[in-house]
């Protein structure tokens, strides 16, 4: 058996937090099992702590990645990465502690792919059909760490008003002037990053799903996540990223402020360098 893992597993004991499970982290273990799918032509099995075959819904059509239900032999490869098995993670942390980050693993070594159906493919080219070429937004996280303020969104917006401007929404998604706003699902959301100019938001699973799509983007970064390890994709133009990172998971006044700090000015920098006026 082949168990593709840079650390020990490791329990969760006492009061120590358990790990965040997000769309964004089963990005990064689909970019794992695209890496020994185009280097090596094998496909992986992901699985938990316990060794068992898992699933998710973002690697639906997605041939690098066996399901659960199939015939999975001992000599298959099996990645490691799961709830409290994540590989940009040193573990044990706590909340108080926050995450210390794995220097030995850098997400963009991992570029996954996102098989689209055409239907959710088909949201994006509708959007693109209806407005012309576009710029896509989210100011909602549910990371206030990672949360550029409302009011800095609102002046970027008012500063480009011959770009046209997409939010993809959900029912905790804030309101702006000058937005078109196109509920979505996770993935409905990524057919609508794969039709944009650009894609703008604080750093989530969304800045990993928008380069499994090989999109154009800017994701807002802060103090929080370390760039280095979360970071550098290709087509990615990082702004406000901040060192030393703090990897925090619960409100940070550190991390507010470096959100705070990051001009509007320095986001307009990003979209020139881009090109996109």
């Amino acid at each position: 058996m082949q168990l593709s893992s840079r650390r020990r597993r490791w329990k969760p004991q006492g009061s120590v937090l358990w790990g965040f499970v997000g769309f964004g982290d089963e990005i990064i273990a689909a970019g794992q099992a695209q890496h020994y799918y185009d280097t090596r032509e094998e496909r992986s099995v992901i699985v938990d702590l316990h060794g068992r075959p898992r699933w998710h819904p973002i690697w639906e059509g997605n041939p690098a990645i066996m399901r659960p239900t199939e015939k999975i032999l001992p000599g298959d490869r099996r990645i490691l990465n799961a709830p409290n098995a994540r590989p940009y993670i040193v573990y044990p942390f706590t909340a108080e502690s926050g995450w210390t980050f794995n220097q030995d693993f850098h997400c963009r070594d991992y570029v996954a792919k996102i098989h689209l159906t055409a239907p959710e493919r088909s949201r994006g080219h509708y959007m693109r059909a209806r407005y012309g070429p576009y710029v896509l937004i989210e100011p909602w996280s549910k990371h206030a760490n990672l949360t550029w303020p409302l009011d800095h969104w609102q002046q970027l917006i008012d500063a480009r008003p011959k770009i046209t401007f997409v939010q993809h929404t959900h029912d905790q998604s804030p309101t702006l002037r000058g937005v078109h706003r196109e509920p979505a699902t996770f993935r409905e959301a990524c057919g609508l990053v794969a039709s944009a100019r650009c894609y703008i938001r604080g750093e989530s699973g969304m800045c990993h799903a928008a380069a499994a799509l090989a999109a154009q983007q800017i994701p807002i970064g802060g103090g929080c996540m370390d760039w280095d390890v979360m970071g550098g994709y290709p087509g990615q133009v990082g702004v406000g990223v901040t060192p030393p990172f703090c990897g925090r998971y619960l409100p940070c006044d550190h991390c507010r402020a470096t959100m705070a700090a990051i001009t509007v000015e320095t986001v307009l920098a990003a979209l020139d360098q881009m090109g996109v006026a």
